[in-house]
């Protein structure tokens, strides 16, 4: 049985560990969570519970097993990031969405511009507030997949509290379906939806 371990991780890392281990387990599969913290063994179980997901939780002292199974392959899991309020030390999140259409960064040389995109990525988690949320479409969920040299930096953001958004009907054109293991997968009417009530949309 597989066994994902987030001892030690503060919401929302745990959560979308286990939303990740749900969209890749087989339909009936069980798989265990383990975590030692209260906040979020609480966080886990409302998010399992509102995905109306077969789940049971033992405690052994200040750690807690959840074992869960997958009964429903095609349902869309609610958003990991809504189950938690996360504290990030040294920053704050910003008023505004950062939009990525596109893997290249500017016009002109595409070298130099998947390098510049790739240090535009490297340097977000550094600056001073944080986007409320990226979202990826057209060439730009390329980025996304979990061979992409952005990949490890997007899933540190994610675990920061970053909402990370995906089209759907991009991921499938590019058959990037079982690459993309971050974020969630979306629907132009909500992208167009989330930017068109933004205040501030910033596009590299």
């Amino acid at each position: 049985m597989r066994i994902v371990d987030t001892k030690g991780q503060e919401c929302p890392a745990p959560i979308i560990a286990t939303k990740k281990a749900l969209r890749d387990a087989k339909t009936g599969e069980t798989f265990k969570v383990l975590t030692d913290n209260q906040t979020s063994l609480d966080n886990l179980s409302r998010f399992l519970y509102d995905n109306k997901t077969e789940f049971s939780v033992e405690q052994s002292d200040n750690s807690w097993t959840i074992t869960i199974t997958k009964k429903d392959s095609d349902k869309q899991l609610k958003i990991a990031e809504e189950y938690c309020k996360t504290e990030i030390p040294h920053f704050t999140k910003g008023d505004f969405i950062i939009v990525f259409s596109t893997d290249k960064m500017g016009e002109g040389e595409e070298e130099l511009g998947r390098l510049l995109m790739v240090n535009f990525i490297k340097a977000i988690k550094d600056i001073e507030h944080l986007p409320l949320k990226m979202v990826f479409y057209n060439n730009g969920v390329k980025l996304g997949s979990f061979d992409s040299p952005v990949a490890e930096q997007l899933r540190e953001l994610e675990k920061m509290g970053v909402g990370l958004l995906f089209c759907a009907t991009c991921v499938k054109f590019y058959h990037l379906e079982e690459m993309i293991k971050i974020g969630d997968l979306s629907n132009m009417f909500e992208i167009a939806q989330m930017m068109a009530s933004s205040n501030n949309i910033v596009k590299p």
